[in-house]
């Protein structure tokens, strides 16, 4: 099966779907709106949130707190939250882990007996 992905660009202005391309500028397509004029380029928001949520699975890799992905990348924390929840904790276990410094040396807790 083969699936075609189709995107439909809407006036940021006024929300119209007829638009129409209107040359480019530095290599990319711009767009006009034939309702109400706007120029622009329109990028569809599939792309952009693909782009962003590959940031926020890296630094998830990272070990990154889920607040300061939220900072850094302006995803919602629960989104991010979710986007874990779904990966099953595949993300967190890419990561390598460090062990304590105490621990890594043998010093533990000992007990005084």
């Amino acid at each position: 099966m083969v699936f075609m992905v189709t995107t439909i660009h809407t006036c940021a202005k006024c929300e119209s779907a007829d638009i129409r391309r209107n040359g480019h500028s530095n290599g990319h397509a711009r767009n006009q709106c034939k309702a109400c004029g706007y120029q622009a380029r329109f990028v569809p928001a599939a792309v952009a949130k693909a782009v962003q949520y590959a940031q926020v699975e890296a630094l998830l890799v990272e070990r990154n707190s889920q607040r300061s992905i939220a900072r850094v990348t302006g995803v919602a924390r629960m989104t991010i939250a979710k986007r874990l929840k779904k990966s099953g904790g595949r993300l967190t276990a890419l990561a390598p882990v460090t062990p304590e410094k105490g621990a890594a040396q043998g010093m533990g807790n000992p007990r005084v007996g």
